[in-house]
């Protein structure tokens, strides 16, 4: 099943207010499977990745204005230094 996207354009103000919302929920949804919720702990790993998404072009976006291209190998070790 193939997931269909949309573009939306968002301020840098919007990503950084919904990004910080989604962390808020992630600390709730933690808080939640770590008291024996199997429904937030699906929730929480959905969660995650689509903030680690989100972090992804964020970089990418702040990459292409600065006009480096950082390729492959750094966004490896940026993932991981998130």
């Amino acid at each position: 099943m193939l997931d269909q996207t949309k573009s939306l354009k968002f301020s840098e103000h919007d990503l950084e207010v919904i990004e910080e919302a989604l962390f808020t929920q992630e600390k709730i949804l933690s808080v939640q499977s770590r008291a024996g919720g199997n429904g937030a702990k699906t929730r929480l790993n959905k969660l995650q990745g689509l903030l680690q998404r989100i972090r992804l072009q964020r970089v990418h976006r702040t990459d292409q204005k600065s006009g480096h291209r950082i390729g492959l190998w750094g966004q490896f070790t940026r993932m991981l230094s998130c």
